[in-house]
């Protein structure tokens, strides 16, 4: 092909893209209404299955009523705020020009994900359970991109995405829904454009492996994989962790620490020694809230879902589940090695706070022990190339949290420590846009 004959073929390429991206916007931001109305009254209709739900996952999964009730708020709250209708308006803002585009179709010549996901494509989503819903938002994406959605459910989380799913069905969302199960077995062959999976890192091998063995998928078939495991705090001042303990033990404690956005390293120009007193007074205030809600804890609580307000849910109580013994017997360990190697620790309940130097701080592998490295905003920088891709996000103390500077790798962002287990509907896991990756035409 002569240059005059590329360049008009590139032209006729970055035209096309760019007009479908202005149809898709146009669609997508009717989706996102719709979708985000449904969803609203799933929360609200007595008649949704919310409520059942909620039973089955209090009494057969390994989630605490708190956590459950302080997840669905979150996520209520965002959705009444609409961020469904501004992640695609955020789309379609940043969309490029047409001579943008054709740069794209220049540089990214090699790449097929454009022609391959431009029509209605078959998306498998391999869902994580180590929260409450906390595979909505991959089903909003894929619902939002116009897409087809398979999901494998989590076992560990069997009850919410169903209801859901159920329930959009009933309001025309049959022709993207496609099918969902817990058994991996049971996925349909479907010629699938795209595989999202959100977990382990231990998992994604066996699982892909098992899914191209039973032919449900080929070799071929590109996948998303968000692995990370934890998120990291910086704390500029023994004054940030006072007057944001509440927001910083959220961030520590809420779900058990099983979120990736939960922090499992704090990075701070204080020693752990000097805010001893501060931190063991805030973990105990969560310990010994925990043994009040426990008293007078009941299961129907639909006016909690019905306040939407940033008060209700931050004053939502963070709740521990009871030590059993091998959790004692292996707390009895981390003491008594930190005691003989002389390692500055808190331990309240059953949680640890170890401070690590810098050199030799370890990766996060156990949800309830947090590591403390006494370090500065230039060590917080080796540490964030030094954990990759397990690391999620990076959260700041403080007022604000454009104070920390970005020498990162342009996927993080520094969010505020209040954040953490409240993010929006659009936030990115692993540093990756859902619905932009769905939409390649859109970026």
């Amino acid at each position: 092909m002569d240059k005059s004959a590329r360049l008009k073929s590139h032209q006729n390429g970055s035209n096309e893209v760019h007009e479908l991206g202005t149809n898709w916007s146009k669609q997508a931001n009717e989706r996102a209404f719709q979708l985000q109305e449904h969803l609203i009254k799933w929360f609200d209709d007595e008649q949704s299955g919310i409520q059942e739900a909620i039973q089955q996952s209090i009494s057969g999964t390994d989630f605490i009523s708190e956590d459950i009730y302080f997840q669905l708020s979150a996520i209520k709250s965002r959705l009444v705020t609409g961020d469904l209708v501004h992640w695609v308006d955020q789309c379609t803002i940043d969309r490029p020009s047409t001579d943008e585009s054709r740069h794209m179709l220049d540089t990214q010549s090699t790449d097929n994900r454009v022609t391959q996901l431009r029509e209605r494509s078959n998306i498998l989503c391999i869902h994580a359970g180590n929260l409450p819903l906390v595979g909505l938002q991959d089903v909003i994406a894929v619902l939002l991109a116009g897409h087809c959605y398979t999901g494998k459910i989590s076992q560990k989380d069997p009850y919410f995405l169903p209801s859901i799913l159920s329930w959009l069905i009933q309001f025309g969302w049959r022709e993207q829904i496609q099918y969902w199960t817990q058994n991996t077995a049971d996925i349909p062959v479907n010629n699938y454009d795209e595989v999202l999976f959100a977990g382990s890192e231990s998992s994604l091998n066996s699982v892909r492996k098992t899914l191209i063995e039973a032919r449900i998928l080929d070799e071929e078939t590109p996948w998303l994989n968000r692995i990370a495991s934890f998120s990291i705090a910086y704390c500029p001042s023994k004054k940030a962790v006072i007057e944001q303990s509440t927001e910083f033990m959220d961030a520590l404690m809420r779900h058990g620490g099983k979120g990736c956005r939960s922090v499992g390293v704090v990075v701070s120009p204080v020693g752990l020694n000097e805010l001893r007193i501060p931190l063991e007074n805030a973990m105990k205030d969560v310990v010994e809230q925990t043994g009040t809600l426990r008293q007078n804890n009941t299961l129907k609580q639909p006016d909690a879902l019905k306040q939407n307000n940033s008060a209700n849910l931050r004053n939502a109580k963070i709740p521990l589940k009871e030590i059993n013994r091998s959790e004692l017997t292996s707390l009895t360990y981390k003491k008594a090695y930190n005691i003989a190697v002389d390692r500055v620790f808190v331990s309240v309940g059953d949680w640890l706070i170890e401070e690590h130097p810098i050199e030799y701080v370890p990766e996060p592998s156990n949800n309830r022990v947090v590591y403390w490295v006494h370090a500065n905003q230039e060590n917080l920088v080796n540490l964030v190339e030094h954990f990759g891709s397990a690391l999620q996000s990076i959260y700041y103390l403080g007022t604000n949290a454009s104070d920390v500077k970005r020498p990162y790798k342009h996927s993080f962002d520094i969010e505020s420590i209040d954040s953490a287990q409240r993010p929006p509907l659009y936030w990115k896991p692993d540093g990756t846009d859902i619905l932009r990756y769905l939409c390649p035409f859109i970026i």
